[in-house]
């Protein structure tokens, strides 16, 4: 099997626990470059919370991002794929999501934009002081996001909507869905995120093949949780990390090791550079 390009996904598979990639995954990578591979992170992330080390992995130029809604050059600095929220998708998803007393990470242009207002609530959940870290670090704060939007005319790549409560999880995740309009997956536990309908890693990953020329048993696809699902199905070779959830392991073609343990760069020394 001849692989011309490795996409993988950021938390729970390139990214230690400690968020850093190690000196043999870098290796591996810069490696697979060298003998013609495209190398693409792959992430549920908005561009502007990309680690940094992520960006500058030797031969990466293109980044895929919010599950698929951008596709961004970093040479040229702009996206080259989109498959965003129309502006009635967005409006309804903003101000449904307000009704039901969510804080609302909205994604849009490569940034996040949240409520400064709705802090509080979130802060009365509790939530673990890494996360509350980073999102104070990577946010855009405004006083009326739903207004924000409207007056700006955003069209969102995404919507999170973290630590909900496993019923409202589920009763949200199972009304957008039958509105028709969006897709909703997981990457963590009670992190609810939110595309238009359709959009996926795999859709973008797709559209990237037919412009490089690639074929789908050229790709070797790398995640751990539920918005890796299609990308792993989509590429010739999809690779499960042993720390994935159940549904991507009896999904994947191959189980590698797991985050913390070189599990991508074992799977390009095993399947390019070999």
């Amino acid at each position: 099997m001849s692989i011309k390009l490795i996409a993988f996904d950021l938390d729970g598979t390139v990214l230690r626990e400690d968020k850093t990639v190690s000196e043999r995954t870098i290796a591996a990578m810069s490696r697979a470059v060298s003998r013609g591979c495209i190398v693409l992170p792959a992430s549920g992330r908005v561009l502007a919370t990309f680690p940094e080390q992520a960006l500058k992995i030797p031969g990466v130029r293109f980044v895929l991002t919010s599950n698929g809604a951008s596709v961004f050059d970093l040479q040229q600095n702009k996206a080259i794929y989109s498959d965003l929220m129309t502006a009635e998708e967005t409006e309804f998803l903003i101000h449904r999501l307000y009704d039901a007393g969510c804080f609302v990470e909205a994604y849009c242009g490569g940034k996040s934009y949240s409520d400064r207002l709705a802090l509080p609530r979130l802060r009365a959940m509790n939530p673990p002081e890494s996360f509350m870290d980073f999102l104070m670090r990577t946010q855009i704060f405004v006083d009326d996001l739903p207004r924000c939007i409207s007056e700006h005319g955003f069209r969102l790549e995404k919507v999170n909507v973290p630590l909900l409560p496993q019923e409202l999880f589920s009763s949200l995740s199972r009304e957008l869905e039958e509105t028709g309009m969006f897709t909703t997956c997981s990457s963590m536990f009670g992190n609810l995120e939110v595309n238009r309908a359709g959009c996926s890693k795999a859709k973008a990953l797709s559209h990237l093949c037919d412009l490089f020329g690639i074929t789908q048993r050229e790709v070797m696809a790398l995640g751990d949780s539920g918005n890796d699902l299609e990308m792993l199905q989509f590429a010739g070779l999809g690779v499960a990390m042993k720390n994935a959830t159940s549904e991507v392991l009896a999904a994947a073609d191959y189980v590698t090791a797991t985050n913390d343990e070189d599990g991508v760069a074992l799977s390009i020394e095993k399947f390019v550079l070999a």
